[in-house]
């Protein structure tokens, strides 16, 4: 989903923000999780997914489409050796707080 679509669908309530972070991955994606449980993860121009160095770059991104808060999902290496009902889902909330940039009078 590109950055304009994904910035209309966190207007709509039928969309959460959410940050994906998957084991052994050293990148993070940003996007949105709609009613259905689908996910809408920011894309390029040409519908390349965009990946984040950082867990606050990620943030960062979400914050610029207009979030204020985000599900952050974190998949562990260890829910690959136990039962999925003993690790729960690996979703958890996380706020996203905008800081204000530097001379900024808001």
């Amino acid at each position: 989903m590109q950055a304009n679509q994904l910035k209309a669908a966190l207007a709509d309530s039928q969309y959460r923000a959410i940050i994906l972070s998957y084991a052994d991955a050293n990148h993070y994606l940003a996007g949105a999780l709609d009613t259905d449980g689908n996910y809408h993860i920011l894309s390029d121009n040409n519908d390349t997914l965009k990946p984040f160095n950082s867990l606050r770059e990620a943030e960062c991104a979400l914050v610029e489409l207009g979030a204020t808060q985000a599900l952050l999902k974190m998949q562990s290496a260890y829910e690959e050796i136990g039962p999925s009902d003993f690790c729960g889902d690996g979703i958890s909330n996380m706020e996203i707080r905008q800081l204000k940039r530097a001379g900024s009078t808001v």
